[in-house]
């Protein structure tokens, strides 16, 4: 998968766990995904749709606000954890 398919793919998981987001209206990579609607059981549920998504496994270590503020730094965790399973 390349980076673009990655980011493709992370913003369509995305999309259904923000209702801030109209449909067809991009994700702002860098916006916090609280202003964005994402919320802490969102966040769970978010976590778990990425790793069927990218067959990746958050360790606990990874379950943080920082790990979950925006799209740019979920992307950045997603390639590190596809990276560190390969």
């Amino acid at each position: 998968m390349t980076t673009e398919e990655m980011r493709s793919r992370l913003v369509e998981v995305l999309r259904e766990f923000l209702p801030r987001v109209a449909p067809g209206e991009p994700v702002e990579m860098a916006r916090p995904l609280n202003e964005l609607g994402l919320d802490s059981m969102s966040a769970i549920n978010l976590m778990l749709a990425l790793e069927g998504a990218f067959d990746i496994s958050f360790p606990d270590a990874l379950l943080t606000a920082e790990t979950f503020h925006t799209a740019a730094t979920l992307e950045s965790t997603v390639h590190h954890l596809r990276g560190a399973a390969a």
